[in-house]
């Protein structure tokens, strides 16, 4: 039996094994989690005689789990992407080296099958400058009585012609297709934007509505799947274990289907997230703050001051304060953690949808939508979109907004050489005899 964790065949293809984490590993974690949701609610129906906080614990309990689960995955991921590009970056290095180009990207690819996402093949995949994309196989050898289970990292590469693969290490390749509408990178870029909002968010809306229609029926389902999963998976009887496998996969079905919704609404939930969390600080804070001050006697204002101030001094921080709003995205969830390169490129988009043009447009847009359905109804029905004061001060709060922008910008375009004025002023004070 080999034991070093890393070895060359004889061939040359390079080989290594690791000690993989199991899917079900620490479940005191998911249990504990699971109890203390349950105790939530529980003392809410006993306390009060409601169940109102089961669909957002319910939505609470799935993140948790699938986080749980996936901890597993993710690390023995880490760990083979990791392995390979240590092995067979220098292998690949000296490959393009001798065809004269360049290496732009390589990544390990999954090839699965089924609702199931099998795995029915590896390869690391390389990306080279003329955009032609090479596949070195990984192969994976089974466990067997005088031998742990390792992986084979072949030394010989192929030209590849599978579209998910060149899909998969090049998505530009898909560029043409937007090419044909002259649309430009920004456009485009938007337009991906609203469909992901509106498909993440009708995902969901629709998740919210299901668990709120289901109530107490989703949590038993839950539980019962949970329960029977868990079960297939402690089964060491041979006997028992085709049968397992059967119920496994029946169990699998909802829990990729959840697993589809997920990966779904997880571009929706960054979008709207970085707005959230920027609305939160920038209006949330100043409104907590003026109303803890009128409340407790300091500066005692009505609620509609409250919204006039919080509304203009929100906006104008949103819109022209940039350090303000990227340090806002580096106290939330959506930073970088330096865990895995999905969080670099979250939180770049984070900080590119705050950008100051993005939001001065969003809020630009927002008001045109309040004012203009406030002004129809107090013109047609002589009514009020919330209220005649409040709608008085969001008026107020837009034209202070207007009048700050353009403020600053005639500002910039008024400005002069400061070290000649200076030279011009000090002038000023000499007074040459004549």
């Amino acid at each position: 039996m080999i034991m070093d964790n890393r070895w060359c065949l004889k061939n040359g293809n390079k080989c290594f094994r690791f000690k993989e984490r199991e899917v079900f590993e620490r479940p005191w974690i998911i249990i504990t989690i699971a109890v203390l949701l349950a105790s939530g609610i529980g003392i809410e129906y006993l306390t009060r005689g409601s169940c109102y906080s089961i669909a957002p614990n319910f939505l609470l309990f799935f993140i948790v789990a699938l986080w749980w689960l996936n901890i597993p995955m993710r690390h023995n991921d880490a760990v083979i992407e990791k392995t390979v590009h240590e092995m067979m970056d220098g292998v690949v290095a000296n490959d393009a080296a001798a065809k004269r180009t360049e290496v732009v990207k390589s990544k390990v690819h999954y090839d699965t099958k089924g609702t199931y996402a099998i795995i029915i093949g590896r390869c690391f995949l390389v990306l080279l400058k003329n955009e032609e994309v090479w596949e070195y196989p990984i192969e994976y050898h089974k466990p067997t009585d005088d031998e742990d289970g390792y992986y084979e990292c072949f030394v010989t590469h192929e030209v590849s012609k599978n579209e998910e693969h060149l899909q998969a290490i090049n998505p530009n390749r898909w560029n043409h297709y937007f090419s044909k509408f002259n649309l430009s990178y920004k456009a485009q870029f938007w337009l991906l934007v609203l469909a992901i909002v509106a498909v993440g968010g009708s995902a969901f809306a629709f998740s919210l509505w299901l668990v709120a229609k289901l109530k107490w029926w989703i949590l038993l389902l839950i539980c019962g799947f949970g329960a029977i999963y868990f079960l297939t998976k402690c089964v060491t009887n041979k006997a028992a274990c085709e049968v397992s496998r059967v119920v496994e996969r029946i169990i699998s079905v909802p829990i990729n289907a959840i697993y589809i919704v997920v990966g779904i609404v997880q571009p929706f939930i960054t979008i709207v997230g970085t707005y959230f969390f920027l609305v939160l600080f920038a209006f949330g804070v100043p409104a907590i703050v003026l109303t803890f001050l009128s409340r407790i006697g300091w500066w005692v204002v009505k609620p509609e001051t409250i919204a006039f101030i919080v509304i203009a001094l929100g906006s104008i921080l949103c819109a022209h304060s940039y350090r303000m709003t990227k340090w806002i995205v580096h106290q939330t969830p959506l930073r970088d953690w330096g865990n895995h390169r999905y969080e670099s490129v979250r939180e770049k988009l984070a900080v590119y949808l705050i950008h100051p043009s993005n939001v001065v447009f969003l809020l630009y847009l927002t008001y045109f939508v309040v004012l203009a359905f406030s002004g129809y109804l107090q013109i047609e029905k002589s009514a009020y979109l919330i209220s005649e004061t409040l709608d008085a001060a969001i008026l107020k709060a837009f034209l202070v907004f207007i009048a700050f922008t353009n403020m600053r910008s005639k500002a910039k375009d008024a400005e002069m050489d400061s070290k000649e004025l200076l030279k011009q002023m000090l002038g000023l004070f000499v007074h040459d005899r004549i």
